[in-house]
């Protein structure tokens, strides 16, 4: 197993979710969003395009500060800021853990939510990547969260 096994997601900052979803259609045909507030910061927009989800958020005052360096000038414009991988186990969510723990990656987002059902990581690997790394084990109801987004 390496740490980009369950590879699903592309995750993007938008200054405007109507604006930037607005323009991904306009400019790339997809239209097609689930709105839906993540956070008392944060509102999200996502959409599947094949196998691969994109992720909009847009950040609102006291959002975790790892969002702010990618919101983009433009209000239509998105800023690439991390790659999801869904563990597909929970053998495969300890091999993660263990994994970045032994490389020593910063974790400046670790956490579960949904009564431990939605386990989640950012882990720092920009220096890598150019973007962060976010790592989740959904189980129990957590994994259906995701199946009212909308394909185009």
């Amino acid at each position: 197993m390496t740490l980009f096994d369950g590879f699903y997601q592309m995750g993007f900052v938008a200054r405007d979710l109507d604006r930037a979803t607005a323009a991904l259609g306009q400019r790339f045909g997809i239209t097609h969003f689930r709105r839906k507030r993540s956070s008392p910061t944060m509102d999200a927009a996502h959409a599947w395009v094949g196998a691969i989800m994109l992720e909009l958020i847009q950040i609102g005052p006291g959002a975790p500060d790892i969002y702010e360096a990618y919101v983009p000038d433009d209000p239509s414009a998105v800023r690439l800021h991390h790659h999801g991988f869904r563990a597909a186990d929970a053998a495969a969510w300890e091999s993660i853990n263990r994994r970045i723990d032994a490389v020593g990656l910063a974790t400046p987002m670790r956490g579960a939510v949904m009564d431990g059902q939605l386990n989640y990581i950012y882990a720092d690997t920009r220096a890598d990547t150019g973007v962060y790394s976010e790592f989740v084990y959904l189980t129990g109801a957590a994994t259906s969260i995701y199946d009212d987004v909308p394909h185009n």
